[in-house]
């Protein structure tokens, strides 16, 4: 395929999705916010931390950077369902691709290309997501744990 200068259209590029894909999407998108509204408060709570860390006890500086990296196993947890799910999703649907439902133009094996061709382009958005979610998750748990406690 050669790249085009032409737009993709998000209302067809979402109509021609398969059920599952739909439901799939609509659950990171969900996730997808979830996750970076909780790291973004965790790193927020990580710089604040610093800024008082002369003056809180050992104790209470324990228990945050214990709540913080079991915050962060669940996020990491969340991800790794989420990217496991999607397997599931994408090849319980892989098969329709080679069905029609609607009524089209295409035939045959320009049918099934053009169906294939939609089908990656969901994977590869969907993966980009499931990359920028891990790598924003790698980021919380590396500021993590550059914390110390004193001794």
């Amino acid at each position: 395929m050669h790249p085009t200068s032409v737009a993709i259209d998000v209302r067809t590029f979402w109509t021609e999705q398969l059920p599952l894909c739909k439901l799939y999407a609509c659950y990171l998108a969900f996730a997808a916010i979830h996750t970076l509204l909780s790291l973004s408060r965790m790193l927020s709570r990580v710089h604040s931390h610093r800024k008082e860390a002369a003056n809180a006890d050992y104790e209470s500086k324990r228990r945050l950077l214990v709540a913080l990296q079991n915050k962060s196993d669940n996020l990491f947890r969340l991800t790794y369902f989420s990217t496991l799910l999607f397997g599931v999703v994408f090849f319980l649907q892989f098969p329709a691709n080679f069905r029609s439902l609607v009524d089209t133009n295409l035939t045959g094996w320009s049918f099934i290309g053009y169906s294939l061709a939609i089908y990656f382009e969901f994977a590869a958005c969907v993966l980009l997501v499931l990359l920028i979610l891990h790598a924003a998750e790698w980021i919380a748990s590396a500021h993590l744990r550059r914390i110390t406690l004193p001794h």
